[in-house]
């Protein structure tokens, strides 16, 4: 399955990537602040944006869940998907703690 698979070339590329995609984000994130594209609307809209997401992810990981469930019976993709639950709750709770005590 993984004949044709480059270690070599895959752990010089990940580095690699992972720093154009800093550089790219730096640099956009440079030109949005001096031509104003971070303001109160951007911020009220991504706000909306990563609730809805947030609500779709939860769903999603719950009927993954009950298919895995049905499917597999309780062996390691279950807990898998558990742990990738428990994560995604302990992030919400971390974050609506930081959320309501800024404000």
């Amino acid at each position: 399955m993984y004949e044709n698979f480059d270690l070599l070339s895959f752990l010089l590329g990940l580095p690699l990537a992972i720093l154009i995609m800093a550089i790219v984000f730096l640099v956009m994130r440079s030109v949005g602040k001096k031509r104003r594209w971070f303001d109160e609307r951007y911020m009220k809209i991504h706000e909306k944006a990563r609730s809805l997401s947030w609500t779709v992810t939860t769903i999603t990981i719950l009927i993954v869940w009950l298919i895995v469930i049905f499917m597999e019976g309780p062996g390691l993709a279950f807990f898998l998907m558990t742990a990738i639950w428990v994560i995604h709750m302990l992030s919400y709770g971390i974050g609506s703690l930081i959320a309501n005590r800024s404000n």
